[in-house]
């Protein structure tokens, strides 16, 4: 019966978190949901990379055969690792809280442009040449993991601003602070 509530609470906790992608904070601001969402199978994610690399999900199963098979410059990337949404608009002083919602970690990170990740290999598959878009030594200061609490961006600037997964390149939001009333 305890075993039962447990899960009823995380999936009242999850469909909030999909049902109301817009909170209120208390200085009136809002803060805009962003899921970073992945479809790992874990058996062949954890056989191919190493253990743990996929955690167990709710959820479609990729196995990493067909993620890889998927992987080129014509497809760039895979339907299913995506951010959602990918276009998100902020009114000065909103926030982001973006989260897990799949198998590995991810993560939301701001770039001048969007380009190659900290993944040299996957990086080849997608035909991206030339170096990351960061110093891919910061690479857990803009990550989460499932489980793990969200990334939160707050005090953007107005305007447009880029965001990836330096995991996975193809991952991509742009974000447009202004006054939108």
């Amino acid at each position: 019966m305890r075993k039962q509530l447990v899960f009823s609470a995380i999936a009242v906790v999850a469909l909030a978190t999909v049902a109301i992608p817009m909170t209120a904070n208390a200085k009136g601001s809002h803060v805009r949901r962003v899921l970073l969402e992945d479809s790992c199978d874990p058996a062949s994610f954890n056989a191919a990379i190493r253990p743990g690399i996929c955690a167990p999900h709710d959820g479609d199963n990729v196995t990493f055969g067909e993620f890889i098979g998927q992987l080129n410059p014509n497809d760039f990337g895979h339907e299913d690792w995506q951010f959602d949404p990918e276009k998100i608009d902020l009114k000065v002083g909103d926030s982001i809280s973006a989260s897990v919602r799949g198998g590995e970690f991810h993560t939301f990170t701001e770039v001048a442009a969007f380009g190659a990740g900290c993944l040299g290999f996957i990086n080849g598959l997608l035909g991206l040449t030339g170096p990351p878009t960061i110093d891919c030594s910061h690479i857990a200061d803009t990550g989460t993991a499932p489980g793990a609490p969200p990334v939160v961006v707050s005090g953007l600037s107005p305007g447009k601003h880029l965001f990836m997964c330096e995991i996975h390149p193809w991952m991509r939001a742009v974000v447009s602070v202004g006054n939108h009333d």
